[in-house]
């Protein structure tokens, strides 16, 4: 998959690009694998997953355990370039929770379960400012100073960085990494850079947005940014699955069967992590690209 990476949504298009990565070997947190759930995720990369375990990915993960009778185990690894060959692929696990569900498009040896959530990117604004972002064509972006998560010398952007390049919306923008080992939670510093007014909007995927945006509480406005009429064919929105091995067709059953009896559940855990929940679109499912994940 070609596209942008930003750890969850980065993660998973960075991962699968094939580059050579310096990186810690895959850390299983237990050995063995009878009755287990093994599942591969990155140590700290919240609101998705984290080794403290309190990722919604981690709350799903133990959801799905429970439900298939199994004890879970995780293999951790920073979700960069290389992430599935090194994990996945290499048999360090079952499954990893949440990935673009148009992944096998570029990884036919990985298959995934029907979504079980969408998203979307968003627009983080503080709420005392009277701009709001209705499109890319807005006035007030040109000046404004904006910010974007970005992989510096990569060649994937995100959705938001191509619509605002067409328009030649360039001298304002700030770069916000996603990619930093000394923090649990390096998504959160665009949205602090609106809190505390060093931009005024950021560009965000959408569950990094909700998490990090609700301890400011109303202080913050979001605003879903699902299209750009300019770009008909670029995709905002897109579904997420579990990912597994395609020749794993049991564990990929089962997990589908237990992701069904538990949505209600599963519901409950993104709402109370102020994921942004959106209907699907059919760019997302044809275009498979600009999700922030790794990729290979």
């Amino acid at each position: 998959m070609r596209g942008h990476a930003v750890r969850g949504l980065f993660a998973a298009v960075a991962a699968a690009a094939g580059a050579t990565v310096i990186s810690p070997a895959v850390r299983a947190e237990t050995a063995g694998t009878a009755a287990t759930l093994a599942v591969c995720a990155d140590p700290g990369n919240l609101p998705y997953s984290s080794s403290k375990l309190d990722g919604f990915e981690n709350r799903v993960a133990d959801l799905l355990a429970n439900d298939l009778h199994r004890t879970l185990r995780y293999a951790w690894a920073p979700q960069r370039r290389n992430f599935f060959n090194r994990t996945l692929l290499a048999g360090a696990c079952d499954v990893v929770i949440s990935v673009p569900a148009s992944l096998p498009v570029s990884f036919p040896t990985i298959a995934t379960t029907r979504p079980w959530f969408v998203s979307t990117y968003v627009a983080v604004t503080r709420t005392g400012d009277r701009r709001h972002f209705s499109g890319f064509d807005d006035a007030w972006l040109k000046s404004a100073r904006i910010g974007l998560q970005l992989i510096t010398g990569g060649d994937a952007n995100p959705p938001p960085a191509m619509s605002l390049s067409r328009r030649g919306i360039t001298n304002h923008i700030t770069g916000f990494s996603p990619w930093d080992t000394a923090n649990d939670a390096p998504q959160s510093k665009i949205i602090d850079a609106v809190a505390n007014r060093a931009i005024d909007v950021a560009l965000v995927w959408g569950p990094f947005a909700g998490y990090f945006a609700k301890p400011y509480g109303n202080a913050l406005k979001l605003e879903l940014v699902t299209r750009d009429p300019a770009i008909p064919a670029l995709a905002f929105t897109f579904p997420m699955a579990a990912a597994v091995r395609s020749a794993d067709t049991e564990i990929k059953d089962a997990l589908q069967a237990a992701f069904d009896r538990n949505a209600s559940k599963i519901a409950v855990i993104l709402k109370d992590y102020n994921i942004p929940v959106v209907e699907p679109s059919p760019l997302a499912a044809a275009s498979g690209a600009e999700v922030p994940t790794p990729t290979n």
